[in-house]
């Protein structure tokens, strides 16, 4: 028998015809089942390196020349490959749960749609909300992903006694994990209450005032120095915002209002949002957190801080690595969440702010029937309860919401009924924020900016659980209170000390059009002129 023939004088034809049932066989009970997230990078591997690892046991073990074995192992990976991604395109084209669910075509059968459809604007909300109008309230925009635009779906998604589960795309920095990616509700929850329920308690916050004050007065003693020039807030807005958690997570501030200008940490946190950022980015962020986290350990602030209580609480898990990452991802959560939140928030604030000075006028008329000037009498507590006040920063969270692109959620074991749907287990959803909120189901004149929907016309409000700012359930932001006391504290101040206007050749559109959603906002430019009040 030649060296050059199939062993045992097995047609080539049988040995691709059970290469490709393999592949067929892998898919079914396999790929078809599960998540393979986190194994991803096994896989591709095996992929690339079992052909030559064929070639050189079928070469050494079976006898086989080199160039037979080439030739064998090429027509026995392509006929498996053929066979599991045509079983794959089939099973989700044709047989997949969502199969009857409205979309785009392509989008049922790879992700990699959606991808190149946002790749050149990164405007993964805007794409969503631009599918939602043409093919309604649930559209299918992946194999196994349904956006769902219903606001009256959100109670039930969200409720705390609900039986969704965060998706897998909460691991995607595992081991590197924090609060938030936990993914168990029996582990979130042990955590929460272990240090970060008391770093946000009501006395807790108290303790932060004085502080979330000092960095907004550092804020408009900038403004001051700039009144009447081209200011870009995106930047000092963002600034503000880090300067405050970088104090209240490790003691220290990032000095960037001070300074004038950016902080490393700041920059390589943008740099790190590129699709083209790589792990030499990422791991100077962890790096540096890392240091303050050992910095912040050697040392007992004079005034508490996010981290006082976390760290009293002493470890998590018994594995002193995997308890150290979770710590180390905890701190990125309270600086990154905490800051870019509230910054986009803040950012928006005083977008609006500039747009319309009659809603300035209605902040400040607010502000000064309490008796609450730029002084003393302005504190974290004067201003809590203000109605109006209140109401601005819930519409701008209503139209420009932090995390617009929505959460992802994957549906009960058991299966779920949706809105007349019926979804089996393992279906990922997400509920895009910015579609919710600008429902007509769920908000009279939902693309209308109307402060007064949450105090003096509530019937413009049809459904207020609609309203996920902050998320709902057990899993709702833990630091919403703290985010709400830093925009109040500066637009109070702002609105007191300065008319806000629109810069010369400044129209917004660039803010709206050109920032981008990396799951949180990366907002473009936006320039403002504080011009300080001639009386007041």
């Amino acid at each position: 028998m030649s060296s050059d023939s199939p062993p045992m004088d097995l047609p080539v034809v049988h040995v691709a015809a059970l290469s490709a049932a393999a592949g067929v066989v892998s898919h079914l009970t396999y790929f078809i089942r599960g998540e393979h997230m986190l194994t991803a990078y096994i896989l591709v591997l095996i992929a690339i390196f079992s052909p030559p690892t064929a070639v050189a046991l079928l070469t050494t073990l079976a006898g086989l020349s080199f160039s037979y074995a080439a030739r064998l192992t090429a027509i026995s990976y392509g006929a498996y490959m053929t066979a599991l991604f045509t079983s794959i395109l089939v099973y989700r084209a044709f047989f997949h749960p969502l199969r009857h669910f409205p979309g785009p075509r392509l989008a049922r059968l790879s992700q990699f749609y959606h991808f190149f459809s946002i790749k050149a604007k990164v405007d993964n909300y805007r794409h969503l909300d631009r599918l939602h109008a043409q093919y309604g309230e649930y559209v299918r925009v992946g194999p196994n992903l349904l956006s769902i635009s219903d606001p009256d779906m959100i109670e039930i998604i969200f409720h705390p006694q609900s039986q969704f589960i965060k998706a897998e795309w909460y691991d995607i920095a595992n081991p590197l994990l924090n609060l938030v990616q936990l993914r168990d509700r029996a582990e979130h929850d042990r955590r929460r209450r272990h240090g970060w329920d008391l770093a946000f308690t009501t006395k807790a916050l108290r303790s932060y005032d004085s502080r979330v004050l000092k960095y907004a007065d550092q804020f408009i003693a900038q403004m001051q120095r700039r009144a009447g020039q081209a200011v870009n807030v995106t930047d000092w807005l963002e600034w503000y915002a880090f300067d405050v958690m970088g104090d209240l997570a490790f003691g220290r501030s990032f000095k960037a209002l001070e300074h004038g200008q950016s902080h490393i940490y700041i920059d390589t946190m943008h740099q790190n949002e590129r699709p083209t950022a790589g792990m030499p980015r990422h791991n100077a962020m962890v790096r540096y957190s890392n240091e303050c986290i050992e910095e912040r350990k050697q040392r007992k602030p004079t005034e508490p801080d996010i981290m006082t209580p976390i760290l009293a609480a002493g470890p998590f898990y018994e594995d002193p690595k995997a308890d150290a990452l979770l710590l180390l991802g905890d701190a990125r959560l309270i600086i990154i969440a905490g800051s870019d939140t509230s910054a986009t928030t803040l950012i928006h604030s005083f977008y609006e702010l500039g747009r319309d000075p009659n809603v300035v006028q209605k902040i400040r008329n607010e502000l000064e029937h309490h008796g609450i000037r730029n002084d003393d009498s302005l504190s974290v507590t004067s201003i809590q309860h203000l109605e109006y006040l209140n109401a601005f920063i819930n519409e701008t969270l209503r139209m420009h919401p932090t995390n617009p692109g929505g959460l992802f959620r994957l549906t009960p074991s058991g299966g779920v009924q949706l809105g007349g749907h019926y979804l089996p287990g393992g279906v990922k959803i997400v509920n895009p924020h910015y579609s919710v909120h600008r429902s007509p189901k769920a908000f009279v004149a939902p693309n209308e900016f109307i402060p007064e929907r949450w105090t003096t016309r509530p019937e413009l409000i049809r459904n207020k659980k609609a309203f996920c700012a902050f998320s709902q359930g057990r899993y709702a932001c833990i630091g919403r209170n703290l985010a709400l006391n830093e925009l109040r504290a500066v637009i109070s101040k702002a609105v007191l000390e300065f008319d806000i206007s629109f810069a010369p050749g400044e129209t917004g559109r660039a803010l709206l059009e050109d920032s981008k959603d990396i799951f949180t906002m990366s907002l473009a430019k936006l320039e403002l002129c504080f011009t300080k009040r001639s009386s007041k």
